[in-house]
């Protein structure tokens, strides 16, 4: 389309018109930011060119103004999680992890994990409304384990009454649903409510567990046929008090494997998950947090955190124990995993 000088002149005008509008602020910002009040005049310009080169000037401006705020959001924004990380080892320091620590393991049963030639392990469950992936995906796996001596507690979130019908039907008297009274409550935001959902049931599983070993297991999730007997070996060759393993990835909607595995020694965040681990169950006392949120950590990675950093012995099996079936919740992980689907198999 071809523009004449009168249509020319009518968007300088108008684009002068903008700039003029927001001068008093540019010049604020630029005071603020200790800048001087009128930018350097680009190389080449000649004062007195025209409109076209006092836009130019004034654009640049703009664009200095913003690349500064910006660098001074991204600072406020590294002070922020500094400031949330040093609260939350405050706050985790007044819990005594340590000295649980040492409690667990002055307990005259706490040997016996190692010891028993075939321990009882206690699979830990949460749910809420998902009673078909629940039967037909994570307890149909645990029934495949090589392993026999286990106990599965199923913890509803506040879940139907048909969820307990379901687990009834499977017919294995190891299995037993217990259910919350209610939900949450849970943060409205569905980033925030993902890091923490689902903690109270998790705990009331670990609570009830009977077993030497505990074995947590998401309801949407499944494990390898041997992940118990793997990460059992594992755990009494190092004599680890946690042992974790590696976690297969699929998408969730499409079921496609992801390029992606998660695992890696030692443990850090992106690269740990609890469904791929059995600990020690004196450990139970290290229970997960809801405020988790506001460390901006993930509920399961912010356990493994403090139980590293309270002493825990770690050990990792280079194999895959478990996959995980990952639906993310914001933009950011939407565009990863859409660029890193792996073929169908």
């Amino acid at each position: 389309m071809r523009i004449t000088k009168t249509g020319m002149d009518r968007l300088l005008a108008q684009a002068a018109r903008f700039v003029d509008a927001v001068d008093r602020r540019r010049l604020r910002d630029r005071q603020e930011l200790g800048l001087p009040e009128t930018a350097p005049t680009k190389p080449g310009t000649k004062v007195g060119d025209g409109r076209a080169e006092v836009l130019a000037d004034k654009i640049a401006d703009l664009e200095e103004i913003a690349n500064h705020q910006s660098e001074a959001l991204k600072e406020i924004k590294g002070r922020l999680a500094d400031a949330q990380a040093l609260t939350a080892r405050a706050y985790e320091h007044a819990q005594e992890w340590p000295a649980q620590l040492r409690r667990v393991r002055e307990d005259p049963d706490y040997a016996r994990a190692w010891e028993d030639p075939n321990p009882l392990i206690s699979v830990r469950i949460a749910t809420y409304q998902n009673a078909e992936l629940l039967c037909e995906r994570a307890l149909a796996s645990v029934l495949r384990q090589g392993y026999e001596n286990w106990e599965c507690i199923v913890v509803g979130d506040a879940e139907p009454d048909t969820t307990a019908e379901r687990v009834e039907t499977i017919g294995d008297p190891r299995i037993r649903f217990l259910n919350l009274p209610f939900r949450g409550p849970y943060p409205d935001d569905p980033v925030t409510r993902w890091k923490v959902a689902g903690i109270a049931a998790m705990n009331r599983g670990a609570r009830e567990a009977r077993g030497a070993w505990i074995a947590p297991l998401d309801h949407d999730d499944e494990w390898e046929d041997d992940h118990i007997e793997a990460l059992l070996a594992h755990a009494r060759s190092s004599r680890a008090e946690l042992v974790y393993g590696k976690l297969r990835v699929r998408d969730a909607a499409s079921l496609r494997l992801v390029n992606n595995v998660v695992g890696a020694w030692p443990p850090v965040l992106g690269e740990f998950g609890l469904q791929g681990t059995i600990y020690h169950a004196g450990l139970r006392c290290f229970e997960m947090d809801p405020n988790a949120r506001f460390a901006d950590e993930p509920g399961d990675w912010n356990l493994a955190r403090r139980l590293w950093e309270a002493g825990v012995r770690f050990a990792f099996l280079d194999q895959i124990v478990t996959t995980y079936y990952w639906a993310p919740v914001d933009p950011a992980g939407r565009a990863w995993l859409a660029e890193n689907l792996g073929a169908t198999d």
